[in-house]
């Protein structure tokens, strides 16, 4: 029998140690529940809806140990803004943003509170990286540098590979001091050895670095003989590029957080570029703060194995949504995922569906009539269209009473396209039951059940 504890603690002898008020060892914590809710495709990524460290104790306690490869979190940053969910409604012409009470997520700390949470984290997330592996966690100027020695006690400061600087030049013009217009994202790796791909993020040559190199040796090998200094040395074309930095000028996707409602959603390139430099195809991705999910999507579409977690319902719905789309568009061949429910998450608030099922010789044409979400009730008056506060439709057409698989997915990205809302299903196809799932852009749902 495995009597490891679920988490573990590091001997502290010969690191600096930052102490808080009510700093502790984590409790010990029993093993939650699980239940797989929902899978697309076939295939062992996890998208997981619950409490990160329930999550995490989960995956300590199912043979994750120490196999996770790579990790990347963006927590909290501790901006003393609790944030509430803005809706922006489906259909071309300008967009319209419609406030929804319900906060979404809640980032007010004090510093006590904050330091426990990211401890108790840290550490499960250390035992759950393999030996070789590497973590990425993401923050900004609030907290760097209390996450930074806490990394330092977790992982050891030795283990400390970079502190890379994410610079994003767009947005608002501060005029009392300098625009603060970069995040932080510190590398630490668990052991002694690590995986970097360095021809996977070089910085390529531009033709005029190129055209440098035009002197060839009596070896074929081109070369140009005065470097930067002025200083008549041989330098050699050795690869095709230059090593990358640690300053990193990515923009902003505002596009992508506009579509997907997500206003803190990181870019793809980000997620991309982390993913390329400290994993190799079919290595497993972990984040536990997964927001929109996409670091889930790029580990997707570089053929990583993946596994995500967010508490927010929200957030699952979209990183859903996201991942169906990368599976079914962008490779139908590549694997599916599925989505469990851990401990007591709190299901998405329910919404009102009428749905309307005609039977013909062929099948079945499914039409919804109407849809309406109590958090939206004050406006529902004023739409020209159920269809502009709908993010999918969701349908399984052969439903088992258990596990919810959809083969009928409209889920458009575009905020200016709406779901069709009338669906066709060849009788071959059906089961003795049919589930459809709604999902509206304020983070409801609507589950419903039909007998054939």
């Amino acid at each position: 029998m495995d009597t490891t504890p679920l988490i573990t603690l590091s001997p502290p002898a010969g690191r600096a140690l930052l102490t808080w008020n009510g700093k502790q060892p984590p409790p010990p914590l029993a093993v939650p529940s699980a239940i797989e809710v929902e899978r697309c495709g076939v295939g062992d990524q996890l998208l997981i809806h619950g409490e990160n460290l329930a999550a995490l104790v989960w995956l300590l306690a199912n043979g994750y140990r120490q196999q996770i490869n790579l990790i990347y979190i963006d927590p909290p940053f501790g901006s003393g803004i609790d944030r509430a969910r803005r809706v922006r409604l489906r259909g071309p012409g300008p967009a319209r943003l419609i406030p929804v009470a319900e906060v979404e997520y809640r980032d007010t700390w004090d510093d006590d509170a904050y330091l426990q949470f990211m401890y108790e984290r840290l550490l499960a997330l250390r035992d759950l990286l393999a030996d070789d592996g590497c973590i990425y966690l993401h923050c900004d100027f609030r907290k760097a540098h209390h996450l930074r020695c806490l990394m330092d006690e977790v992982f050891g400061a030795e283990r400390m590979l970079n502190e890379i600087i994410w610079f994003y030049p767009r947005g608002g013009d501060g005029e009392r001091q300098f625009n603060r217009k970069h995040d932080t994202i510190l590398l630490y790796a668990r052991g002694d050895r690590w995986t970097f791909n360095y021809d996977a993020v070089l910085i390529p040559y531009t033709r005029r670095q190129l055209a440098r190199f035009r002197q060839e040796d009596e070896r074929g090998r081109y070369y140009w003989n005065v470097n930067p200094r002025g200083e008549r040395v041989k330098t050699y074309l050795r690869k095709p590029g230059i090593g990358a930095y640690d300053v990193w000028t990515i923009p902003i996707d505002a596009a992508l957080a506009r579509d997907l409602g997500y206003p803190t959603a990181k870019p793809l390139a980000l997620l991309d570029r982390i993913i390329r430099a400290s994993s190799r195809p079919g290595d497993l991705v972990l984040d536990c703060f997964a927001g929109s999910g996409t670091a889930a999507v790029a580990a997707q579409r570089l053929g990583r194995r993946w596994i995500a977690c967010d508490v927010n319902a929200g957030a699952i719905q979209i990183a859903s949504r996201r991942l169906r789309h990368a599976i079914l568009e962008d490779a139908p061949s590549s694997v599916g995922f599925s989505v469990w429910r851990i401990g007591d998450a709190a299901p998405a608030l329910r919404g009102d569906a009428h749905i309307r099922v005609t039977h013909h010789d062929n099948g079945v044409t499914i039409t919804v009539e109407a849809y309406t979400n109590p958090l939206l009730a004050n406006i529902s008056q004023t739409l020209p269209d159920w269809r502009c506060i709908v993010d999918e439709i969701l349908i399984d057409p052969a439903y088992d009473g258990v596990i919810f698989r959809p083969a009928i997915v409209d889920a458009p990205l575009r905020r200016t396209t709406q779901v069709r809302g009338v669906y066709t299903i060849a009788r071959a196809s059906l089961g003795a039951s049919l589930a459809i799932k709604i999902v509206d852009a304020a983070g409801g749902e609507a589950f419903t059940i039909v007998s054939i």
